[in-house]
């Protein structure tokens, strides 16, 4: 199939190189994959246009996103421009028969009046399209929400997660993390302040915190459990098993004790989202997003 990228800065194509280790950005998932061809890109940005074709090639380059969209046959579309534009190239693509998956950037809008203007577009087309909220479509938390589901570790007796930005832009990855690993959200409520938030899930009740003053990032999360109790960290590429122990010190005390690191992929995120969204069926992601859509209607209730 044919792929283009829509803004290739950062995640779009330059977060990364075919060298790394680490499968990042959009690009580097389409070389990476047997199934798609990356046959054009749209990039306003002189300085872009010239690193992208320096890391990955020579391709053909739009400064306009309808002028790509009219030109080339673009089945596999990726959107990671500036998320105050995504409701225009999102308008725009839905309106290319030839295009039939799209992957895009979160958030999804900048505001809530655009997330009503593109809803029912977005669920009522036949088109295969994702937010790409990373963990969701990564294997290592795939297999993680397995095995809460199995009760490995007991039942979910709390969590508390904290994160970077701001609720919308890493607070809609914690509700997708959540949702997925401990069932529909049915509350999210600010506390006080707009820094923690009051999480009700299906499973468990919890706290997050958006930290906003800092210049790198966190990404965490610790699910509480009967017998053991998970921590998620390094953004998710470390997840750790810590399980209830007899204490070694006191009688019938008990602690907790590292038991394992389980397998994760989520290095290679921009793989692992292409991959899920060209092999799924219409229906699967079509059930996603319109979960995703619903935790960006939450986040603006909740920012408003």
């Amino acid at each position: 199939m044919n792929a283009a990228i829509i803004g290739v800065g950062s995640i779009g194509g330059l977060i990364d190189k075919p060298s790394s280790k680490n499968v990042a950005s959009h690009a580097h998932a389409y070389k990476k994959n047997s199934d798609c061809t990356l046959v054009a890109i749209c990039e306003p940005n002189r300085d872009n246009q010239k690193e992208f074709t320096k890391r990955w090639g020579k391709i053909n380059i739009y400064k306009d996103s309808q002028e790509l969209l009219k030109k080339e046959n673009i089945n596999v579309l990726s959107i990671a421009t500036p998320t105050k534009l995504h409701k225009k190239n999102l308008e725009e693509a839905l309106h290319v028969d030839s295009i039939s998956h799209i992957l895009c950037e979160k958030p999804l809008v900048e505001t809530k009046k655009e997330l009503y203007e593109l809803k029912n577009m977005l669920e009522n087309s036949t088109k295969k399209i994702l937010i790409n909220l990373i963990r969701r479509y990564d294997p290592s938390f795939i297999n993680l929400a397995s095995q809460i589901k199995r009760k490995k570790w007991g039942k979910i007796l709390s969590f508390q997660g904290v994160f970077t930005k701001s609720l919308l832009h890493n607070g809609i990855h914690m509700l997708s993390v959540l949702e997925h690993l401990l069932g529909f959200v049915n509350e999210l409520k600010a506390l006080h302040t707009d820094k923690d938030f009051f999480i009700e899930c299906d499973d468990a009740k919890g706290i997050i915190t958006c930290i906003k003053d800092i210049d790198y990032s966190i990404f965490e999360l610790d699910i509480i459990c009967e017998n053991a109790k998970i921590e998620i960290t390094d953004g998710g590429t470390e997840i750790s098993i810590y399980e209830k122990v007899a204490s070694s010190v006191y009688e019938n005390y008990f602690t907790l004790a590292h038991k394992e690191t389980l397998e994760n992929t989520l290095n290679n995120y921009a793989s692992n989202s292409l991959s899920f969204l060209l092999k799924k069926d219409t229906s699967t992601c079509k059930e996603i997003l319109k979960k995703h859509i619903r935790l960006h209607e939450i986040i603006f209730e909740a920012i408003k």
